[in-house]
């Protein structure tokens, strides 16, 4: 039976997207580990660019933003690992 929560990182006052925690908790860490390593890569291919230091502000904002969703649902998704493991 799904044991839904809402992800930290929400728009408007409804959960559209929610942790399944009864999910194993190999599942929850691995999508966890994923996000943080997307969020990792992004952010470590714009540090290592040449033209990083020129870019527009709105430009750094996306990344920033990109950045900061990826490393809640990580924060989210590990949260629900250490909970499942705790709890199995």
């Amino acid at each position: 039976m799904p044991q839904l929560s809402p992800m930290t990182y929400q728009l408007g006052e409804e959960p559209a997207l929610v942790i399944d925690e009864a999910c194993s908790a190999d599942a929850l860490y691995d999508n966890a580990e994923a996000r943080l390593e997307a969020a990792r890569g992004m952010l470590e291919t714009i540090a290592s660019l040449q033209v990083a230091t020129s870019l527009q502000h709105h430009d750094l904002a996306n990344v920033a933003q990109a950045a900061q969703i990826l490393a809640a649902d990580a924060a989210d998704l590990f949260r629900a690992s250490h909970h499942r493991r705790d709890a199995s």
